[in-house]
């Protein structure tokens, strides 16, 4: 039986296509992708095809020309579909060696041969991702790092420990990423990155080391905004509403995390596309020294 996941919005044109063992993603302009269902390789998301929406509306030549990275490929979709956009200098990188696995497979499965550089890695970390980039894209995880006792509570409803890493410290992640970019980015690159306001983004901001708009050598342009549901993908998910929603009031209360709560109960959250590039006063003082 087929199912169909669309972005909340209505009208919009992406959407995912379903069937047992593969699913099939479209992002627009004809550009779609053929990927392998696999266990513990997350399915593109509904804010993933909404960031391959961006690109496919966003990049041009002069961008496709140069060095890509896209950051947590997963599946590979975000790496393929810059491909089939006409990328050809292309790292995609994960911490998990099955999702790799998996996104080569893919790239053969779509396109019959391999030009994708796959390599495992945190973040910058990965030796094929230790170079400068004119274009990096990164959808990192949404959610907060959870208490101790939210941990504790969720391992005991059934969620194992890749689940949670694969969910939370999406805060942590997005820090360290947004602090080690600068060096990894041409003068004239840029970074498109999906921002989930579970992270609490002004508190990231803060920590980073500047004001609204602007931290540190880098700034930041809102692209835009989508509110979706919180999708809670399995039983064992499900079966934690309760003590996520607990959480998500904690964060909301102390750290900024920002969502709303509809009459029927439907928690909604933000996904936010922005681009980040390096402030002139940074390339000032690059050029000065």
């Amino acid at each position: 039986m087929l199912g169909v996941i669309r972005q909340h919005n209505p009208g919009d044109r992406t959407a995912a296509v379903h069937s047992e063992d593969f699913y099939e993603v479209y992002f627009g302009l004809g550009h779609s992708l053929r990927l392998q269902d696999r266990p513990g390789v997350f399915k593109v998301s509904p804010a993933g095809l909404s960031l391959g929406d961006v690109l496919v509306r966003t990049l041009d030549r002069s961008v496709l020309e140069g060095s890509v990275l896209d950051m947590g490929t997963g599946s590979g979709a975000l790496a393929l579909l810059m491909r089939s956009l006409g990328a050809r200098d292309i790292v995609a990188t994960d911490v998990s060696i099955p999702a790799l696995k998996t996104a080569a497979e893919n790239e053969q499965l779509n396109f019959g041969d391999q030009i994708v550089r796959f390599d495992s890695g945190s973040l910058f970390q990965s030796p094929a991702a230790d170079r400068r980039f004119d274009l990096v894209v990164f959808n990192p995880p949404g959610w907060r790092t959870p208490s101790a006792d939210c941990r504790r509570e969720l391992r005991q409803q059934g969620l194992a420990d890749l689940e949670l890493s694969a969910m939370f410290s999406g805060e942590e992640v997005l820090l360290g990423f947004l602090r080690d970019l600068p060096d990894h980015l041409t003068d004239t690159g840029r970074a498109v990155v999906g921002l989930n306001s579970m992270t609490g983004i002004q508190d990231v901001l803060r920590r980073l080391g500047g004001p609204a708009g602007s931290a540190g050598p880098l700034e930041f342009r809102l692209i835009e905004r989508h509110s979706f549901p919180l999708f809670l993908y399995t039983r064992e998910w499900h079966a934690s509403r309760q003590v996520l929603t607990r959480e998500f009031h904690h964060w909301k209360e102390h750290h900024g995390a920002a969502f709303s709560i509809a009459g029927d109960g439907t928690l909604y959250w933000s996904y936010e596309i922005v681009e980040c590039r390096l402030a002139r006063r940074g390339e000032k003082r690059r050029a000065d020294g």
